[in-house]
């Protein structure tokens, strides 16, 4: 994740009192003022009931050698701005009792945009990530690893932007933890410390991961299949000269039929909040779908109320076109008797498109039959939204 140059490590044995301290005290030295600087503890951490405050136990430390433990005083007192020059300084700790220093940040983070990213990085910073309160914590594995460090490690290995800030890096790192049963971890500034004025550091994405990703973007882009996101008021004719689609029998409403896209369907939550995304067609997909409805201020509506909601961090979902809809249907019945990939939801075997036919109807896609066609606003059809990437 990061050059090995400018990483220090101390694991085990190494972390003793005199090591760590040494290390940070090294850090006011090496670093300049315009360099960022992420520390990140893992280990116990305990309640000097004497001074009320949390502790790092280094590896010769116990319960009971109460002396050789590390205050968060004395960490924070190392960070401050005038200890140590860098710009930016985040501390991440996934330990007992590692957040009873720091001025927590309340409410909804908001997302972050990039001139809002750029003007952050501007203002120094000293912010800090916990695993917990300032209380004892229960702590869970997964894949060998934390709760904690396992969502931390997924925020940064997951993330595929040039550059994000720690804010973003939290949201992630506190769904997981809530989702998973486990304590809520903590987020916000260093109390008088300095850096205390919306400042964030910047996690840069490393130049040859971003070059492959920008490479693989590309290879998608130059396959991918572009479908027609704009309603149309079509024609029997028009619909049966789509393009992607081999028809196998003709109809006057329509026809039966499928497409020929080679899909890359990946299914993704977020929370509890299911997508499918086609990597083909660029397509986000709706993976469960709607009830079925059959008025069109209705139909309106339920997409309307998705999007006040922001289902799945977006608000730009649609009824699909008809080309869209259509280029669900496969060659064969896959699930259910349903002639849809089973990454989708199969309590859908009908729905609307935003496609027009005529004044009162719209053109439908039918997944039990395999089939596109005209249907007029009086029969119960689903709903299955998408949007488009870019």
């Amino acid at each position: 994740l990061f050059d090995e140059y400018h990483v220090i490590e101390l694991y085990n044995e190494e972390a003793t009192r005199r090591n760590i301290l040494g290390k940070l005290r090294y850090l006011t030295r090496r670093v300049g003022p315009e360099d960022s600087v992420t520390i990140f503890y893992s280990g116990h951490g305990a309640l000097d009931s004497a001074k009320r405050e949390g502790s790092w136990i280094p590896v010769e430390g116990g319960m009971e050698e109460r002396s050789s433990w590390i205050s968060n005083k004395d960490i924070y007192n190392f960070l401050k701005i005038g200890a140590i020059q860098a710009k930016h300084v985040l501390l991440i700790t996934n330990s007992c009792f590692s957040g009873d220093s720091f001025r927590s940040f309340r409410g909804e983070i908001p997302r972050a945009s990039d001139e809002v990213i750029k003007q952050a990085y501007k203002q120094g910073s000293r912010q800090v990530i916990t695993s917990g309160g300032a209380k004892p914590v229960v702590n869970k594995r997964v894949s060998d690893n934390s709760v904690f460090t396992h969502f931390f490690l997924k925020g940064l290995e997951g993330n595929k932007k040039p550059f994000f800030i720690p804010s973003e890096l939290f949201k992630g790192i506190k769904v997981g933890l809530e989702k998973n049963g486990d304590r809520t971890p903590g987020f916000g500034t260093l109390k008088n410390k300095g850096g205390e004025k919306g400042g964030e550091l910047l996690f840069f994405l490393n130049l040859d991961e971003l070059a492959r990703l920008k490479e693989i973007e590309w290879q998608e882009r130059m396959v991918r299949k572009k479908l027609r996101s704009s309603y149309e008021d079509l024609s029997v004719m028009q619909i049966q000269s789509m393009p992607h689609i081999e028809i196998r029998e003709e109809k006057e409403w329509g026809f039966y039929g499928h497409s020929t896209i080679h899909h890359q369907y990946e299914i993704k939550s977020v929370g509890y909040e299911k997508v499918v995304i086609d990597h083909a067609t660029g397509l986000m997909w709706h993976q469960n779908g709607s009830e079925r409805f059959k008025d069109k201020e209705k139909i309106a509506g339920w997409v309307d109320n998705l999007n006040l909601k922001g289902y799945a961090g977006f608000n730009d979902w649609r009824l699909p076109t008809a080309e869209e809809a259509a280029s669900l249907l496969e060659p064969t019945q896959k699930f259910n008797d349903m002639y849809v990939d089973k990454v989708f939801d199969n309590k859908q075997p009908w729905i609307w498109t935003g496609d027009s036919y005529g004044y009162d109807a719209a053109w439908a896609m039918s997944a039990c039959y395999g089939s596109v066609f005209w249907s007029k606003y009086n029969e119960y059809y689903s709903i299955r939204p998408v949007r488009s990437m870019k």
